[in-house]
Order: structure tokens, then sequence, then C-alpha cells
């Protein structure tokens, strides 16, 4: 599995926020969108769920970067760093509470920002190869992928089934399978996919999850260790 790294951009000064997003293309980030609006950042938030925000702590007004912060924390699981060039020790105290995961200052360093942005990128694909992180409704739920047994899909659905309980999302198998490990989640067939881990017993035609049975089709058989 190998996912692209998306990056927001939050800085309402257009020159700086570009020359930010030219200093990612030279570090070999591609997936660089940008807001220059507390409104319009929110919103791209929340459709496009970036893996990490960049957010300039004043924006129109001094606070309007913390607050954004704040949002974040209260919405959604997603690591951001502020950008902060000259702010005041209240500002700055008012910035730390909100535990960003680093800060980048004014002026920008390519090393610094790629340093910066490259450790967030490490720490999130090693959790991705833990959790599956979604959305629920308003909720952002984190499930932990060994506790998924199998997933499958009917029509614009899917249905993941865990231990314990069964969750259903508007999504594909092509969704899930992008955001989890090839190596523990195998597509057995046009509408299931398996944990690896936990069949018990397979065949050509099928495999064994406990007493469930679920349908293998041809060319897609697991090869069990």
């Amino acid at each position: 599995m190998k996912k692209t790294f998306n990056i927001l951009i939050v800085d309402d000064e257009v020159l700086i926020a570009q020359y930010l997003k030219d200093l990612l293309l030279a570090s070999g980030y591609s997936a660089i969108r940008m807001a220059h609006s507390k409104a319009n950042a929110l919103s791209q938030i929340e459709e496009e769920q970036p893996d990490v925000v960049l957010l300039d702590i004043g924006l129109k007004s001094e606070l309007e970067g913390i607050e954004i912060a704040e949002t974040i924390n209260a919405n959604w699981q997603i690591p951001f760093l502020f950008i902060t060039a000259q702010a005041s020790k209240e500002v700055i105290e008012k910035a730390l509470n909100t535990n960003p995961v680093s800060y980048i200052t004014k002026p920008f360093k390519q090393a610094d920002v790629y340093a910066a942005i490259h450790l967030i990128e490490k720490k999130t694909e090693a959790n991705r190869l833990q959790y599956l992180v979604f959305k629920d409704g308003y909720t952002q739920v984190k499930l932990a992928l060994d506790t998924i047994l199998y997933v499958q899909s009917t029509n614009n659905y899917i249905h993941i089934f865990t231990s314990t309980k069964k969750l259903t999302l508007r999504n594909s198998l092509d969704w899930f399978k992008a955001n989890t490990p090839d190596s523990l989640f195998h597509r057995i067939h046009r509408s299931y996919i398996v944990n690896v881990t936990k069949i018990s017993k397979s065949s050509s035609k099928s495999v064994f999850i406990g007493d469930i049975e679920i349908p293998v089709s041809r060319g897609n058989q697991v090869k069990l260790d």
C-alpha cells in the first residue's frame, strides 16, 4: 500500500502560500492544495480530509489560525503544524495549547519544511499499518485493522465485519484497499476482501473465517502460510 500524501496550506498571503507550495513540490510532494481564508480552509478539510494542514496562526485576524486548529481537534484526527512569524507570547501560548505536531517559521528554509512534513508523513504511514480512519456521520472513527475480519460490498456501500460489530459505510472496496496494507487484506471476490490472518481454512472456491464461508472467484485464491 502506498497512498498519496495530501497537504493543505492555509495562509491568506497568496504569494507566501505559493512559495511554500513550491518548496514542497521541490521536495517531492505533489498533492498540495491551498486555502486563503478560514471558511475555505474548513470547507476543504471537511471535503478532502488532507493528511496534514500547514496553518498560518494569524490569517485575517490574529486568532483565526488557532480557531481553525481548535475546529480540527474537535472534528477530525488530522495533524497540523503552524506557520509562524512574529507573534506575541500570548498568541504563541494559545497556539501551543492546541497541540500542533510541529511548526515552521518564516522565512522558510526548504530543509526545515521537508523535515517537518516528512516526519509527519512517516508517522502517518506507520499509523495506516495499524488503523483505518474514516468518517461515520459527523464522527471520525479510528478502527484497529487487526479487529477487521472481512469486508463485503453491496451496491454503493461496504460492510466492515469486525470481531464484535458490523459497520456500514458509503464507500467502495477500492477505497478500502487503498487505505489498508496489501500484506493484511486480500480481495478474493468482486464483493469481498478478507483479513488473511483471520482465515481458518481455504479451498479453491471459498475461505472460512470461523464458521463464516466466503466465496473465492477464479484467480483470487489465498495461499495460507
